[in-house]
């Protein structure tokens, strides 16, 4: 019996010891930006110029986070034609106009 009992205490050490290993996964850079379809996008796209981040003080129109985006374009965002309009999709939905 306390074979048993020993045995079973180092299956129960291994296993504790196995989750204490495991990482948490990484904590979410980028709190502000609401989950979505296109925020990683968002994330890797404008984070080569600037925090992503600072698209939370906008609050536009697709129209207008058209402009905008096309304006990043121009200033040499890596990202096809498809990629831009999730990144428009994505702004409006996240951040529109306020009432």
């Amino acid at each position: 019996m306390r074979r048993f009992s020993l045995a079973a205490a180092l299956v129960l050490m291994a296993g504790f010891t196995a989750v204490a290993q495991n990482p948490s996964p990484p904590a979410d850079e980028h709190q502000k930006l609401p989950p979505g379809e296109g925020r990683d996008l968002v994330i890797r796209v404008c984070s080569s110029c600037h925090d992503p981040e600072v698209v939370v003080n906008e609050q536009l129109d697709e129209s207008n986070w058209k402009k905008l985006v096309d304006e990043m374009a121009g200033k040499g965002a890596d990202a096809t034609d498809a990629e831009l309009d999730e990144i428009v999709h994505y702004l409006a939905r996240a951040f529109p106009p306020s009432k």
